[in-house]
């Protein structure tokens, strides 16, 4: 693990070591699961602003909702499930899972949207033009 710097390692370190080798082939989410792995679950009844859920090792989300309303959603070009999902509420890693796996869970009590969606909104996504309204 000699290409991780000693930040990551230190970070890496945190984690049961068979979650930790993952970092060879899935380095974002584990790096992601480590930084919030000694954080506690959101309480209870916690309704989030935002909600981000990204696929593999995406750099924007594939799903973005804002205040229960989708604002982004990116079609995924794969006849296969994704091998990581990674989701973020309020800019915090809630739920990572890998290959089937969860790696963290951090859910809680968290109250997940009636997600509204406009025409225009699922329409601009499909056809892969980013609007952000």
């Amino acid at each position: 693990m000699s290409e991780f710097s000693d930040y990551e390692l230190q970070l890496l370190s945190k984690l049961p070591l068979d979650i930790a080798l993952l970092a060879n082939n899935y380095r974002i989410d584990i790096l992601n699961a480590a930084e919030f792995w000694d954080e506690p679950p959101f309480p209870e009844n916690y309704v989030p602003e935002l909600v981000e859920i990204y696929y593999e090792d995406a750099e924007s989300p594939h799903v973005f909702i804002r205040n229960g309303k989708l604002e982004d959603y990116t079609l995924i070009a794969s006849e296969t499930n994704a091998k990581s999902i990674a989701v973020q509420i309020d800019h915090q890693w809630a739920y990572i899972q890998i290959e089937g796996q969860e790696i963290l869970n951090r859910l809680g009590g968290v109250v997940l949207p009636e997600v509204i969606v406009d025409l225009p909104t699922l329409t601009n996504s499909a056809l892969g033009v980013n609007y952000h309204g």
